[in-house]
């Protein structure tokens, strides 16, 4: 594969990256590159560091306890112990072509429940750091719209006074839908999910997490191959959110009832309880898009749709994200600056190539015939902040973006999808 051309100080180059472990190889070939210019990341000092993405500054650091350091996500969550979418086109909104809609073609035998079928607009609205939506004084919910490039909370309304209320006309085309993308999968029939489930842990089945089964974004590696189907992703999200711990030693038994030509049985994955969210998150983000942009909505409604969001809402109690500085802050991927042949431009055979290591969040400076070249790491992204954090019933500026509940997770949750997408789409078939 050719790698990306740039003329820098008059001298012809292109990036090939290269990643080791069980992620394989990458190509930047998209990178722009730049001379003594670290953009995607300020390198601040103190409790909050900060990097931006498209979206700007955001405040990353440690959590309340002080905790950090771990050197890359695999280590972060074993910290305590040595396409495009690939939905259904019934999943993607279109319920005439979903066999299994109401009034549709029926539901076949074994097919078991349906979701999605009592949700209508699904809209971005306020809420608490739990995740439930937090109610006005009517019990209605509140919406956010943005205005002048900030949200606003808007009321529902009950004109005829009938204790029907409705969207105001004047937001109809203010209000923000949440976009699930291919994590609409998750409308799909339970036994659709318990499927992949069974294929996921008959992957998993007898085995311990331990770090070398992770990548460097935290998703589960097998005999060197990668789960990266989005259905057994959710499935495994779904499981390890209802897992639990009958032995009493620390390891919850995320496991699977099966039963086939082949005899009955159950298989069991144990994963430490210590990083039962931090996991989480990783299989929640190699569910979703790899270009898709997180929000707090977004992942409450896929928890709805498979019906973990109070087992979630329950264990964010207790949940610090420690920012993707300090989790991904020492994971490093190896690449090659390659320099064309002069003659043969297309040709790599001819081509002078010098290996480095590039940090996921700082980046490296490269140099070649004298001259500083930076080559940038992940950009990460700030998720919209749409959580009432301190309780005041309004969303407005001290109601900042923290690390920990839904929007710390959502963060967690995005930040691995940001890895995920570095990963893919600088990789080299």
């Amino acid at each position: 594969m050719k790698g990306k051309q740039f003329n820098f100080m008059g001298k012809r180059l292109t990036l090939v990256a290269m990643i080791t472990a069980s992620l394989g190889m990458l190509t930047f070939n998209n990178i722009p590159v730049q001379a003594d210019d670290h953009g995607s990341v300020d390198h601040s000092s103190g409790d909050h560091g900060q990097h931006q993405g498209t979206g700007g500054k955001r405040g990353e650091g440690k959590g309340a306890d002080g905790r950090g350091g771990a050197d890359s996500v695999r280590g972060k969550i074993l910290s305590t112990m040595d396409d495009d979418s690939d939905a259904p086109a019934w999943a993607r909104g279109n319920r005439e072509l979903n066999p299994h809609a109401k009034g549709g073609q029926g539901q076949p035998d074994g097919a078991g429940s349906e979701k999605g079928d009592d949700y209508g607009d699904l809209w971005v609205v306020l809420r608490d750091d739990s995740g439930a939506p937090i109610l006005d004084e009517n019990g209605q919910i509140q919406p956010i719209i943005i205005v002048d490039g900030l949200p606003v909370v808007v009321q529902l309304t009950d004109p005829d006074g009938d204790g029907h209320y409705e969207l105001p006309t004047e937001y109809a085309d203010a209000v923000q839908e949440v976009e699930l993308g291919r994590s609409n999968v998750t409308r799909s029939p339970s036994q659709v999910i318990l499927h992949s489930l069974e294929e996921a842990l008959s992957k998993l089945d007898g085995m311990t997490l331990t770090s070398d089964m992770l990548t460097e974004a935290g998703m589960l590696v097998v005999d060197g191959a990668t789960i990266d189907s989005p259905l057994e992703n959710l499935a495994l999200y779904q499981a390890l959110l209802t897992s639990t711990d009958s032995n009493n030693d620390g390891l919850l038994e995320v496991s699977v009832d099966y039963s086939g030509e082949s005899g009955a049985g159950t298989y069991t994955f144990l994963v430490p309880e210590s990083v039962q969210l931090d996991l989480a998150a990783s299989l929640l983000a190699a569910g979703s898009d790899k270009t898709a942009s997180l929000t707090v909505d977004r992942v409450v409604t896929v928890s709805q749709f498979l019906e973990v969001d109070d087992e979630l809402s329950t264990l964010l109690n207790s949940y610090v994200y420690d920012g993707s500085t300090i989790t991904y802050g020492g994971t490093t991927t190896w690449i090659n600056v390659q320099v064309d042949g002069m003659d043969t431009p297309t040709d790599l055979s001819d081509d002078i190539y010098q290996s480095v290591e590039v940090n996921l969040i700082t980046g490296t400076t490269v140099t070649y015939d004298g001259e500083d070249i930076f080559v940038p790491g992940v950009s990460f992204e700030l998720v919209p902040n749409t959580v009432d954090e301190n309780s005041d019933g309004i969303l407005d500026a001290n109601d900042t973006s923290d690390l920990d509940g839904i929007d710390g997770f959502t963060q967690a949750t995005d930040d691995a999808l940001q890895v995920i997408e570095f990963v893919h789409d600088y990789s080299v078939e």
